[in-house]
């Protein structure tokens, strides 16, 4: 199967992405939205690494469950604060801003798509007009360089 190094990179990506973007869509469908309340600053210490978080409450039923929001994200005490968490497990539950909820998506799918961009733009790693093919036997990837006077079929 032959494409284009756009194609090629484009499908790429979506590979790369897809997984981040289909768990955190899922989790956000079955999740519920609630009104927790800020309850106090919790600390932690990682090595010489200070970590400061709110400790936050909610109602869960008839459960109240406490849980630590993330690293520098502060409420004032009593402070009511949007909560999200999956249904069937209230333990999971994240304050409900994009920080919170697509933080770490944008982290971990955000670098691979980075180094993809990267070598995409770069010229030296696949000229512009190559063709990229995939194959079942080895080589599994050929890169096939037109030149400049050619166009892909």
């Amino acid at each position: 199967m032959t494409f284009s190094k756009p194609l090629f990179f484009l499908l790429l990506l979506c590979i790369i992405t897809a997984p981040f973007l289909i768990y955190k869509i899922t989790w956000l469908a079955r999740s519920v939205k609630v009104n927790g309340e800020m309850g106090f600053i919790g600390k932690s210490y990682a090595g010489t690494y200070v970590h400061n978080y709110s400790n936050i409450r909610f109602m869960a039923g008839k459960d109240t469950i406490w849980f630590n929001g993330n690293d520098n994200i502060f409420f004032k005490e009593g402070e009511t604060v949007p909560v999200r968490y999956p249904k069937n497990n209230p333990h999971k539950a994240r304050i409900d801003t994009f920080a919170a909820i697509w933080g770490d998506t944008v982290v971990y799918g955000g670098i691979p798509v980075i180094i993809l961009l990267a070598l995409f733009l770069h010229p030296a790693v696949i000229s512009r007009r190559s063709r990229i093919r995939l194959n079942l036997k080895k080589p599994f990837v050929e890169i096939k360089n037109l030149p400049a006077g050619l166009a892909p079929p």
